[in-house]
């Protein structure tokens, strides 16, 4: 579960297109909205490691609450391979709609996901 989780995670601050099947899908507003509500309540000032951990305890604290949805979504798309991908991109699609502090977290994690300068050699 912790993988699919990942994926997720990767699909929502990606920056890959919506798939074409689901670019007029919306996921359920209850969903959307403590997911939001989740995000809003991060520190930006906390540091990556503790920031990336507010948001994966967004996502599962999100996702535990709201199970039955994310199967329903799940459930919409049968002929899809990465389903959680997926999940990730409507989610992500919904949260640039309605989300205001989405962007902000968007942004601080996608900078999170280039690597830094690599450490010189010891010698």
């Amino acid at each position: 579960m912790h993988r699919l989780r990942h994926l997720v995670f990767i699909a929502l601050f990606g920056s890959v297109a919506l798939a074409a099947r689901a670019q007029y899908a919306a996921p359920p507003s209850d969903l959307a909205t403590d997911l939001c509500a989740c995000m809003g309540s991060i520190d930006a000032g906390a540091s990556d490691h503790e920031f990336d951990l507010a948001v994966r305890n967004c996502l599962n604290t999100v996702f535990d609450r709201h199970s039955h949805e994310v199967l329903w979504l799940l459930q919409r798309y049968p002929d899809q391979g990465r389903k959680m991908y997926l999940l990730g991109q409507l989610l992500g699609g919904e949260l640039d709609r309605t989300c205001g502090q989405y962007p902000l977290v968007k942004d601080r994690l996608r900078l999170l996901l280039v690597p830094g300068p690599a450490a010189p050699p010891s010698t």
